[in-house]
């Protein structure tokens, strides 16, 4: 059985949320997000809900996060908040298929969980943002000076984007849009404008144990416009793209590594 924990973050062309993916049962459709609690005759005999409990081993229960769209208060109302910010002296860059590469030097966000599959990012926040030695400052949301590039609100929803022998070897992913329309941002660098638009699909690493209270490094790989992974099990590739200077869009990947604090454990199962 295997268990993501939420985590997240994102940029318009430099984004990221994560989670620590589990096994545990539910009534609801997986994958979902959901508790693993201590409970005495529960089905589960680890704190990660991941081996089931034989006769006497009757420790732990899982709890879905939401059921029937609100918030379960089963055992207490689950606590769907986090924070995120960019590992210190790490890379964080866009890259497009073309080559052209824009850098930053450090990021902040905030999101929350909003059902079973769902969540939102918000506060998205560049600094240091650079293109061919140009400060870059976001215009649609505006920056709040050089080098700040400000990312629109995201929606999220997780699924699968890889099968495994068994559900419990399913890989999940989440997926981020703009909240409204297409574009994560705008932006110019001296005079060169630059738009990223599209979609982000960010891997929810095994990671079991951490996001709470230590927080977990959070991973964003890609290579000449190339993102892991593109798409969901059965669905349409959708990446990031960008376009500068009023040129065409092209596909775009970013490189990122996060450190994610939830206000709890919270976890994704893959197994009903």
């Amino acid at each position: 059985m295997k268990r993501f924990r939420i985590v997240g973050l994102c940029l318009a062309a430099i984004f990221a949320l994560t989670a620590l993916v589990a096994t545990g049962a539910s009534a609801e459709t997986p994958p979902e997000v959901g508790r693993c609690l201590k409970l005495a005759g529960g089905k589960w005999k680890d704190g990660g809900c991941k081996v089931k409990s034989l006769p006497g081993e009757e420790k732990f229960e899982w709890y879905a996060a939401f059921v029937g769209g609100v918030p379960n208060t089963e055992r207490g109302t689950p606590k769907l908040k986090y924070t995120s910010a960019s590992k210190p002296e790490t890379i964080i860059q866009l890259e497009s298929v073309s080559g052209a590469v824009i850098k930053a030097t450090s990021q902040s966000a905030t999101g929350e969980v909003t059902g079973a599959k769902t969540n939102i990012a918000n506060n998205i926040d560049f600094k240091g943002v650079e293109f061919k030695g140009f400060k870059c400052t976001s215009t649609k949301p505006a920056g709040s000076g050089e080098g700040d590039v400000k990312v629109n609100d995201l929606n999220g929803n997780i699924g699968i984007e890889k099968k495994g022998e068994t559900t419990a070897k399913d890989k999940a992913a989440n997926r981020f849009v703009p909240k409204s329309g297409t574009t994560f941002t705008e932006f110019s660098c001296n005079v060169i404008p630059i738009i990223v638009r599209g979609a982000v699909l960010n891997p929810l690493t095994s990671n079991a144990m951490k996001g709470f209270p230590t927080p977990v490094t959070v991973k964003f790989t890609g290579a000449k416009g190339k993102q892991k992974p593109s798409k969901f099990v059965g669905g349409p590739e959708e990446t990031l793209e960008s376009s500068i200077e009023g040129g065409p869009f092209e596909k775009s990947d970013q490189v990122l590594t996060t450190l994610q604090k939830n206000e709890e454990k919270l976890e994704v199962s893959t197994v009903s």
